[in-house]
């Protein structure tokens, strides 16, 4: 399962654009009053199958209560390859139930992001430990999350293919993050997946 993310933004385009998902793996739905009929249409294209990442970009500024009730279900448990993005100014726009199945961002935290200075492709044990050994010092959920996204942005931009089960790692990586886990444990066995891929090569 894909958790989804919550941006607080008034500049919805510009952090998507930033996030720089391939146009072909993006589906956006966008309007200033989100209503019960947006939400079904967005149900209807979660269920349309892929086997690439499919992100569902869903931009409003209001929401009405029946919309989100229908989008309850969808958001908890994600149709396979398939992640949810909501972009809208006021969490409050946003009942409780659904920002806590999400991970929430504010726009001064949606930096665009760069990849790691490493070749996932070639990864090496040594490698792990020189790039683990200066985070020892991070403590911030905030840059832990950061890690995490350029870890992933950075398989992205080396046209390397996740599995689910690896797209489930970055996850669980996500919600040890937001309980104060050491970065170094959390992203461990993300790069030990990328080494093993790097073996099976």
């Amino acid at each position: 399962m894909t958790i989804g993310q919550i941006y607080l933004t008034q500049n919805p385009n510009a952090i998507l654009e930033s996030l720089q998902i391939p146009k072909h793996q993006l589906r956006v739905f966008q309007t200033q009053d989100f209503q019960i009929t947006h939400a079904h249409e967005v149900i209807n294209e979660a269920y349309i199958a892929d086997d690439q990442l499919k992100t569902i970009a869903i931009i409003a500024n209001s929401f009405n209560l029946q919309s989100q009730n229908a989008l309850l279900k969808i958001l908890e448990e994600p149709p396979h390859n398939t992640r949810f993005l909501i972009f809208t100014p006021n969490k409050n726009a946003l009942i409780p139930t659904i920002r806590s199945r999400m991970m929430l961002t504010r726009e001064s935290h949606s930096t665009p992001l760069t990849p790691l200075d490493l070749n996932l492709k070639s990864l090496n044990f040594q490698q792990i430990l020189d790039f683990l050994k200066p985070l020892n010092s991070y403590t911030s959920r905030q840059e832990g999350q950061m890690l995490i996204q350029r870890l992933l942005y950075t398989a992205h931009t080396q046209h390397i293919t996740l599995t689910q089960t690896e797209l489930d790692l970055f996850d669980k990586a996500i919600q040890a993050n937001t309980h104060y886990e050491k970065i170094t444990l959390t992203l461990t066995p993300l790069l030990l997946a990328f080494l093993q891929k790097t073996r099976k090569r």
